[in-house]
């Protein structure tokens, strides 16, 4: 069933709310890789259902008219290369 709450209770759970951004899989790894270097990982090392390369497009690429990522399956595994 709903309940009312009021405006300092609301902004009370707010304030309490968990959660945020949970940082990018190999992050820190693409972001230290210079132009042309690649980022090998198998496919045992990718844990989610989505595919990296829908992964890593909403979060390198989305709203950007630049290509910063190229993401393409090899034997064994993902290859992320920095353009």
């Amino acid at each position: 069933m709903p309940v009312v709450k009021s405006k300092e209770e609301t902004k009370l759970l707010l304030s309490t709310k968990k959660g945020g951004m949970k940082p990018v899989i190999f992050g820190d790894e693409i972001s230290s890789l210079k132009v042309g270097d690649g980022l090998f990982f198998s496919a045992e090392e990718w844990k989610i259902k989505t595919t990296p390369s829908a992964y890593y497009y909403s979060r390198f690429r989305k709203g950007k008219d630049v290509k910063t990522l190229s993401i393409n399956k090899v034997d064994g595994g993902y290859l992320i290369t920095k353009l």
